[in-house]
């Protein structure tokens, strides 16, 4: 009773812990808001709104956006966020936040489901939800607007609701058949929310199968339910492979390093250099990363404590009892890595997201193996208790450099500033907010791709964008004193352009302390 008790609190702190590192200042960190998080706003207010994209596409399966072709479901989701809550940063980030918190729980219950021999199966269900909860990788790309983790939401939730088909002893109740339903709907929706899973999803659950036909019982029935679970997934999933085989689904595989011009014995040593970065103590300790987009750099993708675990938990793999979980956990970090392994950008934690819950379940199997090897109570209780304190010590550090030393280190990748120099331009041109309305509005396109941000501030219905309705904006990465000439103008330049920043009219600062934008009305 008194250890359900000490669960039931646990799981209680678990939750809150989740809900409070994705939705605290979800709105503020990291400030600003990136192309690809203003593309899934915008689009997806279009879709809802007018059925269409911003190219005119009606209800499309893949989304066109910035010469590359996104996965629908976490657009279309986002419009229903945006269509509730308003246009703002904060719910384009909902949906993926809620998914995020919801993904520790699926983990919790994968954990449980794939123990079913242990005693201890709750205890360890719940340290893999407490482990996700805090993972500083999980807790990034459950704050920003990237498809990685609502993903990772429906293949975990889709894989426990497969382990526990496949652990039934009869298939026959009517809930029963809802469940195949529900659980090949969840993991075809992994595959409509991502690319990479596309790769990883079917691969991680053929290694699901395997592990279960190795510890159940009942095999004649594990192949029948296997064969069904199969055929229904591929019927869900008959539009996206014509769309990948026929259309622009697929077009995301040019970056894989197969079809790049190389010989094979090149294309080979690079698979191998990449492993080794993917891989590396440097990406996963200190955080090596390309951008901050991606996290990193001021903290390491895992904890000490969990990488310490997680090496334990491949020497486990020597044990026969704790062999099959440690190696279904080795194929899901390999697997996991796969889409930023054979990509051209390494290390790469955005498409590598579900190798985590590899390198999570090797650190449960460690966990596991440092029980069996000490056996006495008070040596077992002395190890949990510093286990605690190292890792709430990382956490704890790991909160003050994500909430306030990467929030201010990541304004210039997370494009900080667009959303308030557009909202300006916005008075200007409405001439609202006492702004005296402009001719024109000369807008800078050194950050890239502004006229995103004009149509997600401005709400614009996108047969109104191609009919013209940005007629008034003007994008150009050349502006220079000279257009202080110009008449009746809204100029919005950046600092490193040829205009007097002491002149301006505004100035917006980022996150960082910077100048991000001066702005200046000519008469």
């Amino acid at each position: 009773m008194q250890s359900n008790r000490i669960l039931f609190w646990c799981s209680g702190v678990v939750l809150l812990l989740a809900i409070f590192f994705r939705f605290w200042q979800l709105g503020q960190v990291p400030h600003g808001m990136t192309w690809d998080e203003a593309a899934i706003g915008y689009n997806g207010y279009a879709v809802i709104t007018t059925r269409r994209d911003e190219w005119l596409e009606r209800l499309p399966i893949s989304f066109r956006s910035f010469g590359d072709y996104k996965a629908p479901l976490a657009i279309y989701i986002n419009g229903i966020s945006t269509a509730v809550f308003g246009m703002t940063l904060w719910a384009v980030r909902f949906p993926f936040a809620m998914a995020g918190a919801m993904s520790i729980f699926g983990f919790g219950f994968l954990v449980y489901l794939l123990l079913p021999s242990e005693k201890r199966r709750l205890e360890w269900a719940v340290v893999g939800s407490m482990l996700l909860a805090l993972s500083p990788w999980h807790i990034h790309f459950s704050r920003i607007g990237f498809e990685s983790g609502m993903s990772l939401f429906f293949a975990t939730w889709g894989w426990v609701g497969l382990l526990f088909l496949l652990q039934l002893k009869r298939v026959e109740k009517p809930i029963h058949f809802v469940l195949i339903g529900i659980t090949t709907t969840f993991l075809a929706a992994a595959l409509y929310t991502y690319h990479s899973p596309k790769l990883v999803v079917p691969l991680v659950t053929l290694a699901l199968f395997v592990y279960q036909w190795k510890v159940s019982r009942f095999k004649r029935g594990l192949l029948l339910r296997s064969v069904v679970v199969s055929v229904v997934w591929l019927i869900l999933l008959s539009p996206l492979v014509k769309d990948v085989l026929l259309g622009v689904g697929g077009a995301r595989m040019s970056e894989l390093v197969f079809f790049q011009p190389n010989s094979t014995t090149s294309v080979w040593v690079t698979i191998w250099q990449n492993t080794l970065v993917q891989l590396s103590p440097s990406f996963l300790l200190e955080g090596a990363t390309t951008t901050l987009r991606h996290g990193g750099r001021f903290w390491g993708y895992l904890y000490p404590t969990t990488y310490v675990f997680a090496l334990l938990g491949m020497t486990a793999i020597f044990y026969k009892k704790m062999r099959l979980l440690s190696l279904l956990a080795v194929a899901l970090v390999f697997i996991g890595s796969l889409p930023a392994i054979l990509g051209s950008e390494v290390p790469h934690s955005n498409r590598a997201l579900f190798a985590l819950l590899g390198y999570l379940l090797l650190a449960i199997s460690g966990g596991r193996l440092l029980f069996q090897i000490f056996t006495q109570d008070h040596v077992r209780t002395s190890l949990i208790g510093m286990s605690i304190l190292l890792h709430l010590l990382f956490v704890t550090s790991f909160f003050q450099q994500y909430f306030v030393i990467f929030a201010q280190a990541s304004a210039a990748d997370f494009q900080d500033g667009y959303l308030e120099a557009f909202e300006i331009a916005r008075a200007y041109e409405l001439g609202e907010l006492g702004k005296p309305p402009v001719e024109k509005i000369l807008f800078s396109s050194v950050y890239g791709q502004p006229y995103i941000y004009a149509l997600f501030v401005r709400q614009t219905n996108p047969i109104w964008y191609r009919g013209g309705s940005l007629q008034l904006y003007e994008f150009s990465d050349r502006i220079s004193t000279a257009d202080l000439l110009r008449e009746n103008t809204l100029i919005v330049a950046t600092p490193d352009q040829n205009v007097p920043i002491e002149q301006a009219t505004r100035i917006v600062i980022g996150s960082d302390g910077k100048v991000r934008f001066a702005v200046y009305v000519t008469k």
